[in-house]
């Protein structure tokens, strides 16, 4: 199987796309539709839906009407420029992430933004089985596809066969902005749109003049090494269009429509059934592991066209009845075909450590008693249809005892 040409997969997306676009320019264009009061509200609600409790959204709230106007005035005159929003360290899952958290007017318009113009655009070209992000699907509709697809392989093979696990480095710090605008500009040919697209990437830009290095846009780009390099050296003199920060809905949309041209090859082109995809991770099971080996090669080549680097040492091929991971979930499937569905064992170890460290923040007076209960009760909502019986109880032993602690301690 050699690489399939790119002009092949342009003409598959061609093919895939809809009349969408006509509908909205008919409408009056896209920056009608992005720039309008009731879009712009919208974008708005949608940030208090999440934020409501800040004080900063509380005080734009009271002056909605002119914020949103004032916004409606910058974005349709070209003049908008995105703030600086605050920049922190946030441990997800026992990996440490830097969030670029932005301003409210900022959150607004890329909310209006998306909603209106890119998610409708990008939508349709996106396959089924791409689950991150998107509205009436996410985690939980991956999972379920996965586990359709595992049974289609096992009523046909068996336990016969082998699961490729891709994993994207860095994926977020890595996105090219240059690649990114050009395949929006494929969908979108509204040039004011594209210009505030343009403005936002502008600010996600990283300042590299501290190293002469030609090809280090070239290079995995790893944010948090980043901060550590000293401002002094950061000078403004050459900047990098390059990465995106977690927390904006543009990078939210720029994350599952990047990878399209690997996920239209995988599903499309080569027609495999087994193909599940949620924002960086990608599985594929099939029954021949050099096939799969083959494909992997195919899809580092399209993923170096994109910028998008593959990590080597989480991207293997495993045997389907050795048992994997995948999303956090441990599937062991039987001789019989039944589906066992395992909590890893990293996953059990960071919630009784985030159990503890709430607990404390209860005593100190951080955190809600009821807060903390909600956690575990949510936590524990999505583990009950897990296969760990005796995990739970070891869980619900614990969360007693802290319970009992905090009583205690607050008497």
């Amino acid at each position: 199987m050699s690489l399939c040409p790119s002009d092949k997969v342009n003409k598959v997306l061609t093919f895939l796309s809809t009349d969408i676009e006509t509908i909205r320019k008919a409408k009056g264009g896209y920056m009608e539709d992005f720039t309008s009061a009731d879009n712009l509200i919208s974008g708005f609600k949608r940030v208090k839906k999440t934020s409501g409790w800040k004080d900063a959204v509380q005080r734009y709230e009271i002056n909605l009407l002119r914020e949103i106007r004032k916004s409606q005035k910058d974005l349709r005159g070209g003049t908008y420029e995105q703030g600086e929003g605050a920049v922190f360290t946030q441990c997800e899952q026992g990996h440490l992430r830097l969030v670029k958290a932005l301003t409210v007017k900022d959150m607004t318009a890329q909310h209006s933004l998306c909603d209106s113009v890119l998610i409708p655009s990008v939508t349709p070209k996106l396959i089924h089985d791409n689950g991150a992000s998107l509205e009436g699907k996410g985690i939980s509709f991956t999972r379920k596809r996965f586990e359709q697809h595992l049974c289609w392989h096992y009523r046909r093979y068996g336990r016969e066969g082998y699961i490729l696990k891709i994993d994207f480095r860095k994926y977020f710090d890595n996105i090219r902005h240059d690649v990114l605008k050009e395949k929006l500009k494929q969908l979108i040919d509204d040039p004011l749109v594209l210009s505030t697209v343009d403005k936002i990437l502008k600010a996600n830009e990283i300042d590299i003049s501290f190293t002469n290095d030609k090809d280090y846009i070239d290079r995995v780009f790893n944010a948090l090494e980043y901060q550590e390099i000293d401002a002094k050296l950061k000078t403004g003199e050459r900047f990098m269009a390059k990465s995106m920060g977690i927390g904006s809905p543009l990078s939210q949309i720029a994350g599952i429509f990047l990878p399209l041209e690997i996920d239209t090859y995988c599903k499309t082109v080569i027609g495999l059934h087994c193909y599940d995809a949620y924002m960086d991770d990608r599985v594929i099971i099939h029954r021949s592991k050099d096939y799969l080996w083959r494909l992997l090669s195919e899809i580092k080549a399209i993923a170096k066209s994109l910028g998008v680097f593959i990590h080597e040492d989480k991207t293997q091929i495993i045997k389907l009845s050795h048992g994997f991971t995948f999303l956090k979930t441990k599937y062991i499937i039987t001789k019989t075909g039944r589906i066992i569905r395992k909590i890893p064992r990293d996953v059990v170890t960071i919630q009784r450590r985030k159990m503890k460290k709430l607990a404390q923040f209860v005593v100190d007076g951080e955190l809600s008693y009821r807060a903390f209960c909600s956690q575990y009760e949510g936590w524990r909502g999505d583990k009950k249809h897990y296969n760990a019986y005796e995990t739970l109880v070891g869980m619900d032993k614990l969360y007693r005892r802290l319970q009992r602690w905090i009583r205690k301690s607050l008497r």
